[in-house]
């Protein structure tokens, strides 16, 4: 893919049309009743590539993809001057933006909802806690220290045995409240936010503008089939993340951060 010199039409209407299909596609998929826990079981075929879909929208996911973003932002620029400081704008920006609205939905809505996560409502029906008592405790370090020895206490139990063992940590770590999906909607925001620049930057760019929205579907159905959130948590989830990236596209402050400066006369 080569990068455009100068645009000719905004992506705007294509980046919101291919938002409005994904979450449309990713929330029918998410209510079909085969796919909530699908894949966290370890005889399950799909429970690895799952929890790599997952890992891929948090850590080093987000991280690959905003370096990308970063990448493409700096290439409009000319001198290695102008591109850093572009490139370091843009980062901090965007790095502002997806904390933000993380912490927000961690610390804020989450509690507020008091859902608790598909998994926790699993070992309660198998007898093996209550969630008012791991919901009890008072930080998520605690409460991961709380499953870790309810996994350990109870590891000849069959539904234990058959929890995938990467699966298991992964719920270990996962000690949040649930609804909505906080993946959920930071990949949708950054599909937004990566496939306009795309088709704002990248020559031909249109027909690569799907793929944020694949990346984006994809974590969002993981959350499903691992039993960490439900259908519910991500298609909020998602439909935040998208109306958020959608917003900050039409107010235009994604064009005032990678625009051209004009050089002075």
């Amino acid at each position: 893919m080569q990068v455009k010199e100068e645009t000719q039409t905004s992506p705007l209407r294509s980046v919101l049309g291919h938002g409005i299909i994904a979450f449309l596609v990713t929330s029918a998929a998410a209510w079909t009743p085969p796919l909530s826990f699908s894949g966290f079981q370890t005889e399950q075929t799909f429970s690895r590539l799952w929890l790599l879909i997952s890992d891929s929208g948090a850590h080093w996911g987000i991280g690959f993809a905003m370096l990308l973003a970063t990448a493409l932002v700096a290439t409009k620029h000319t001198g290695l001057k102008i591109r850093t400081l572009k490139a370091i704008q843009f980062l901090a920006v965007l790095f502002a933006v997806l904390i933000s609205f993380a912490l927000i939905n961690e610390f804020a809505t989450k509690p507020a909802a008091g859902k608790h996560r598909p998994f926790v409502i699993k070992l309660e029906k198998e007898e093996l806690l209550i969630g008012e008592e791991l919901y009890g405790k008072g930080s998520k370090p605690e409460r991961t220290k709380f499953l870790e020895q309810l996994f350990g206490e109870n590891a000849d139990h069959p539904f234990i045995q058959s929890i995938h063992p990467s699966v298991r940590r992964h719920w270990e770590a996962q000690t949040g409240f649930s609804f909505p999906s906080g993946h959920s909607q930071n990949a949708f925001l950054f599909a937004m936010i990566l496939s306009y620049l795309i088709g704002e930057l990248v020559s031909n760019g249109k027909r690569w503008m799907w793929i944020p929205f694949l990346w984006a579907g994809a974590i969002c159905l993981s959350r499903v089939a691992l039993g960490v959130h439900s259908p519910l948590d991500i298609t909020i989830g998602a439909l935040t993340g998208g109306l958020i990236g959608g917003l900050i596209l039409k107010l235009g402050l994604l064009n005032k951060l990678i625009r051209k400066e004009n050089p002075q006369v």
